[in-house]
């Protein structure tokens, strides 16, 4: 017999009122019946989806990350030089930041650290329904083509974009980690001044830096 097909607007809505009751009540507390309730539909309906609420923190860490590359993907895909697309991450990494937490939606960052530490934890005990190396590695492949073009361009001083991908998406994860705690002491403006200056100083040939 042929499997009904999901209908994906519902289980985008139940990733939605998992997010919003994650963020109220803590990863751990969150109840698959304030999902249900918040999503609107019956308790039942999210096992039509979901086969546990494990399944469920898995489906929403991967929607977290997926939006806050949605910006990244689309700077690398712009008709750019590779130098300007990373001083354009590195200003959206900032911007994007203070945009979502002066939105209505700042409360669900909250729980960004409660994610990435129950994914992170989850994987090392074999408990987790998912990679949390895998989705990360995913999101390490939509900034690799930045850093072959600029290998191609020989405006990047290395060859090895592997490792370059890495140290690019870090320093874009830890900035983003750092201005969201601290980002009350410092003077944004500046703070993306210095981050360009440090970071393609050290990546650039004298061909790029003149790019």
């Amino acid at each position: 017999m042929t499997p009904i097909p999901k209908d994906e607007t519902k289980r985008q809505r139940i990733i939605n009122a998992a997010i919003k009751i994650f963020a109220e009540d803590g990863v751990s507390n969150g109840k698959i019946a304030k999902i249900a309730e918040k999503a609107g539909i019956g308790k039942g309906t999210i096992y039509e989806y979901f086969s546990s609420k494990e399944e469920i923190f898995a489906a929403v860490f991967e929607d977290f990350f997926s939006q806050m590359m949605n910006g990244y993907d689309r700077l690398g895909s712009t008709a750019i030089d590779p130098k300007t697309k990373i001083e354009m991450m590195f200003d959206y990494t900032y911007d994007s930041l203070d945009e979502h937490l002066a939105s209505e939606h700042a409360a669900e960052w909250l729980i960004f650290l409660e994610i990435f530490v129950q994914g992170f934890r989850d994987q090392l005990l074999g408990h987790g329904k998912l990679s949390f190396s895998n989705v990360l590695k995913n999101m390490y492949d939509l900034i690799k083509p930045l850093i072959n073009e600029g290998i191609k361009a020989e405006i990047f001083r290395t060859n090895d974009a592997d490792h370059m991908t890495f140290i690019l998406f870090a320093a874009l994860d830890g900035i983003g980690l750092h201005y969201f705690i601290n980002r009350d002491y410092y003077d944004k403006e500046q703070l993306k001044k210095i981050t360009k200056e440090i970071f393609l100083n050290g990546l650039l040939t004298e061909t790029g830096k003149g790019a």
